[in-house]
C-alpha cells in the first residue's frame, strides 16, 4: 500500500510539473535550465485581430531582476500558448538595468489580452535573439556588407557606401550639385508598416550642415511614382519635413519645417517613420524620435486631401548634398534598421503583479514527438498564404515535417513574388501548387473572368520562369445554402478553367464537406486531383473514424471514375510538433494505405481562425486594410486556412 501511494504520489508531481513548464523545451539550452519564469500580459486596443505584431518589452528594475539573467540577456527567452516566440535583443545594459526586447507574437486577439511567459536563469544558455525571424525586414549590417538578396543600391557625384564597425554609412563625400547615395529594399510592404532607424548625421565638410537625410519608403516600380519620406536638413537636423507624393490622387505634399530632430553631429538616435491606415481609406503617417512620437509631424490625408498614398512600397534611405553644390559632404551612418507591423493603438504590455516574487521555472525535458515516415509515394501538403514575408525558416519547418507540397495563396498581382519561395521549394523537392480563390461580391461572370485572367497570368508566368508552378488548385464555392446550384455552377467554372489550360498544367479541386460527390464526378475528367475537406462551418473531424466516415461517398465516388483524392485536415500544429496532430495524420494514411484513390493529406492550420473574413469586391481596392483572404463568402471554409504568424512559429 505504502509503494502503491508513492507512485500516485510521483505521478501526480510528474503532472504538476507538466502544468507548470513551458508545454515543449525551448531552444538553445546549452544543457542548462531555465531557473526562473515571470508573465506578462498583452491587451489589445485596436479592436482588430493582430497576427504576427511586434511589441516591445521594456525592462527596468521595477519588472524585472537583471541579477538573475545572463549579463547580456543570452538566456532570455518568451512562450505563449505552448510555442517559443520570436525575439531580438535591441539592447541590453545590465549596469544600468535597462533592456529593450522585441517580441513577435503570432495573435493578439481584438480587445482580448494574451498571457505571455518569460524564462530566464540559465547560465548555459545560447544567444537565440534574431532579427530576421522577428521583424519583416531586418538588418544590422554585421557582415560589413550589403545583403543582395535585401537590398539594391545607388550613387551618384562621388557618393558611394562604405561600411565601418557594423554600419552602413551612405557617404556623400563631395561638392555636387547631385551627389547622393541610396539604398532600397527589395521586398516591398503595405500600409501599416514602420521603419524604424537607429541613425546618426556625420558632417565632415567646410559646410557644417552636413549631407540632406531620407528615410521611408518608395514606389515599387518608380521612385517617381509615389513616396512617404521624412527629410532632414542642417545643423543638429534642425529642419524636419515630410515629403509625399500620391500619384494616383495626383498630390504632391510637402509641409516645410515641422519639427527640430535636435540631436548633434555624429550621436546615434532612433528615428522611426509610420505609414497606416485607420478607419476606410483614411491614411496616416508619424515620426517618433528614440521612440516617443512628435505630434508635430502628424499627416492626415482625407478623402479631400489623399496625400498619403497605400499602395505598396519599398524602404528607402538617402544621403545627398544640396542643389547648389555646396560642400556639406558627409553621411548617414545606419547601425541597424527594422520594419515592424503597426497600428496606431498599440498593444498595452504589463507585468504580472507577483512580478518581485519570481517562481523558480519548472522546464521539462520536451515531449519527443514520434517521427513521421511519410508513405511512399503519398502526399503531405500544407496550405501557406505567406509569399509576402517568406523568409528560409519556413521551408525548413515544412521539411522538418516531411512536407512535400505547398498550395501557395496567389493573386494576379503576386505571382512574379512567389519566384524565390518556388525555387526554393523546389530545390528541397517540394512542389507548389497555385492556390485561387473568387473574390466574393462580384457577380458570376465577373467573379469567373478575374479567375480565368489569373490562371492565364499563371500559364504566361510558367512559359517565362525558370521556378514553374506545379498545379493550380480551385478552391470551390461552399454555398450551403443552394448546394445543387453551386455544384452546376462550380462545374461550368471547371470547365472553363480546363479549355484555359489545355492539359498544361494540373488542376486541383478543393471540394467542401457539403457537397455530394456524385454531383462532381461528370467534371472528374476536367480534375487531376480533388481535395476532400474534413470540416466546415459546423464541425471540425479530429478521428480517423469520424473521417472515414464523413468522407466515405466522395472516396467510393471518387474510386468508381478513377479519380485520385487528397483529405484535407484542420489542425492547430504540425505533425513534427505535436503527438496528437502527429497520430491523427498517420491514422489517416494507414487507413488509406491500400485506397487506389488516395495520394495524401493537405494540412490547414487553424491558427489565426477567427480572424479570417472574406473579402468582397469593394474591399479589393487599393487602400483596403485589415482585411481576410479572398473567399466566396462563406467564412468558415475560408477561416481556417494557415497564416505565415503560425507558419514562422514553434520550435526552431
Amino acid at each position: 500500500m505504502v509503494a502503491r501511494s508513492l507512485i500516485k504520489l510521483l505521478y501526480l508531481f510528474t503532472v504538476l510539473l507538466l502544468m507548470a513548464g513551458p508545454s515543449q523545451a525551448l531552444s538553445g539550452a546549452g544543457g542548462g535550465e531555465w531557473n526562473y519564469s515571470s508573465t506578462l500580459y498583452v491587451q489589445d486596443n485596436s479592436g482588430v485581430d493582430l497576427s504576427g505584431y511586434q511589441i516591445n518589452i521594456l525592462l527596468n528594475s521595477s519588472n524585472f531582476d537583471f541579477t538573475k539573467a545572463d549579463p547580456h540577456g543570452k538566456d532570455i527567452r518568451f512562450e505563449s500558448a505552448g510555442k517559443q516566440l520570436d525575439h531580438w535583443i535591441e539592447n541590453w545594459d545590465q549596469t544600468v538595468t535597462t533592456a529593450s526586447v522585441w517580441l513577435k507574437v503570432p495573435l493578439i486577439k481584438a480587445k482580448s489580452g494574451s498571457e505571455i511567459k518569460m524564462y530566464y536563469g540559465n547560465p548555459l544558455a545560447e544567444d537565440v535573439s534574431n532579427g530576421d525571424l522577428t521583424f519583416e525586414l531586418f538588418d544590422d549590417f554585421s557582415d560589413s556588407r550589403l545583403e543582395y538578396a535585401k537590398w539594391e543600391s545607388q550613387t551618384n557625384g562621388g557618393g558611394k557606401l562604405e561600411f565601418s564597425l557594423g554600419a552602413c554609412n551612405l557617404v556623400v563625400p563631395v561638392k555636387h550639385p547631385n551627389g547622393f547615395s541610396v539604398i532600397k529594399s527589395k521586398k516591398d510592404f503595405p500600409i501599416n508598416s514602420s521603419l524604424v532607424v537607429k541613425r546618426k548625421k556625420v558632417s565632415n565638410g567646410a559646410d557644417t550642415r552636413g549631407p540632406i537625410l531620407q528615410q521611408g519608403f518608395v514606389d515599387p516600380q518608380s521612385e517617381t511614382k509615389n513616396w512617404i519620406l521624412m527629410q532632414t536638413e542642417q545643423n543638429n537636423e534642425a529642419i524636419a519635413t515630410w515629403t509625399i507624393k500620391n500619384q494616383k490622387a495626383n498630390l504632391r505634399y510637402n509641409p516645410w519645417d515641422l519639427s527640430d530632430v535636435n540631436i548633434q553631429n555624429n550621436v546615434w538616435y532612433i528615428s522611426e517613420t509610420a505609414w497606416y491606415q485607420e478607419g476606410e481609406e483614411l491614411n496616416k503617417v508619424a515620426w517618433f524620435k528614440n521612440g516617443v512620437r512628435d505630434p508635430r509631424m502628424d499627416v492626415v490625408s482625407t478623402e479631400e486631401k489623399p496625400y498619403v498614398p497605400a499602395t505598396n512600397m519599398k524602404v528607402f534611405l538617402k544621403s545627398n548634398t544640396y542643389v547648389e553644390g555646396t560642400p556639406n559632404t558627409g553621411y548617414m551612418s545606419i547601425d541597424y534598421l527594422f520594419v515592424r507591423k503597426y497600428i496606431a493603438q498599440e498593444p498595452t504590455i504589463s507585468f504580472s503583479a507577483t512580478q518581485a516574487e519570481e517562481q523558480p521555472a519548472q522546464v521539462i525535458e520536451d515531449i519527443k514527438v514520434p517521427e513521421l515516415v511519410l508513405p511512399e509515394g503519398k502526399v503531405l501538403a500544407i496550405r501557406y498564404f505567406g509569399v509576402e514575408d517568406y523568409d528560409e525558416a519556413i521551408l525548413n519547418r515544412f521539411n522538418a515535417t516531411g512536407v512535400n507540397m505547398v498550395f501557395l495563396r496567389i493573386t494576379e498581382d503576386s505571382i512574379w513574388r512567389a519566384e524565390r519561395f518556388i525555387k526554393n521549394a523546389h530545390e528541397n523537392n517540394i512542389k507548389v501548387y497555385a492556390m485561387l480563390f473568387v473574390p466574393e461580391g462580384t457577380n458570376e461572370t465577373l467573379g469567373k473572368e478575374q479567375l480565368l485572367s489569373t490562371v492565364n497570368a499563371i500559364l504566361d508566368y510558367n512559359t517565362k520562369s525558370l521556378a514553374k508552378f506545379d498545379g493550380v488548385d480551385i478552391t470551390l464555392d461552399p454555398c450551403t445554402e443552394d448546394t445543387e446550384q453551386a455544384c452546376q455552377d462550380n462545374m461550368l467554372l471547371l470547365e472553363e478553367v480546363r479549355k484555359t489550360t489545355t492539359d498544361r498544367i494540373p488542376l486541383v479541386a478543393d471540394v467542401p464537406i457539403s457537397y455530394d460527390m456524385g454531383e462532381l464526378s461528370t467534371v472528374s475528367n476536367n480534375i487531376d486531383l480533388f481535395v476532400f475537406l474534413a470540416y466546415d462551418s459546423e464541425k471540425q473531424l479530429n478521428t480517423i473514424n469520424a473521417i472515414a466516415d464523413a468522407l466515405a461517398p466522395k472516396m467510393g465516388e471518387a474510386r468508381g471514375v478513377n479519380s485520385k483524392s487528397m483529405i484535407d485536415l484542420m489542425v492547430s500544429h504540425l505533425p513534427a510538433e505535436d503527438a496528437t496532430t502527429s497520430e491523427l495524420v498517420r491514422s489517416v494514411y494507414d487507413y488509406y494505405s491500400n485506397d487506389p484513390a488516395f495520394t495524401g493529406i493537405v494540412m490547414t492550420l487553424e491558427s489565426d481562425y477567427s480572424q479570417m473574413v472574406p473579402i468582397s469586391e469593394e474591399d479589393t481596392k487599393e487602400g483596403t486594410q485589415n482585411k481576410g483572404i479572398p473567399g466566396f463568402g462563406i467564412v468558415p471554409v475560408i477561416i481556417g486556412f494557415v497564416l505565415v504568424s503560425h507558419i514562422k512559429k514553434g520550435k526552431r
